[in-house]
């Protein structure tokens, strides 16, 4: 009797047992979400690019990109003379947010005091610099698509 009740315990915890042996069907569409969600979106494979920056090597791609934007900013602002009753000689941090669509958005960021009382527009130039860059393709991540955000340094100097 006592060896019948032992295999009777025994099936019973082999039936309960027994849904954690089953194998789970996974959908494609959750595999590959699961991928995306594990990715890790600040380490970017390739900057964004703009047309002038193809073709250069790997290791050149960031610095095109940025000096691209750099150049394209100066230009802008050497447009419009701007006259100073004192020297401004100040760094401003512009956050850029290139998305995964390959629009450039600017960032809200504050500027100096001194330097919003002497240049009262220049947030608004920057901002029309900024929407009149050329198309950009966006920064990639395993052959996907990615938001980036870059923070690029503007010197200004005026004497």
């Amino acid at each position: 009797m006592r060896n019948r009740n032992w295999h009777i315990i025994l099936l019973v915890f082999t039936l309960f047992s027994c849904k954690n042996f089953v194998l789970k069907k996974e959908n494609k569409e959750d595999i590959v979400k699961e991928g995306m969600d594990k990715l890790n979106r600040n380490e970017v494979e390739q900057p964004p690019l703009f047309s002038v920056c193809k073709g250069k090597a790997e290791d050149e791609l960031d610095s095109c990109f940025q000096n691209t934007i750099t150049k394209h900013i100066h230009d802008y602002l050497t447009k419009y003379p701007i006259t100073v009753k004192r020297t401004i000689n100040d760094t401003i941090w512009v956050p850029l947010l290139i998305t995964k669509d390959g629009k450039i958005i600017l960032e809200d960021f504050t500027l100096p005091d001194t330097t919003i009382a002497q240049i009262p527009d220049l947030k608004n130039r920057l901002e029309q610099s900024i929407d009149s860059l050329p198309e950009v393709e966006p920064a990639h991540t395993r052959s996907t698509p990615v938001t980036t955000r870059y923070k690029l340094p503007i010197v200004i100097h005026i004497d």
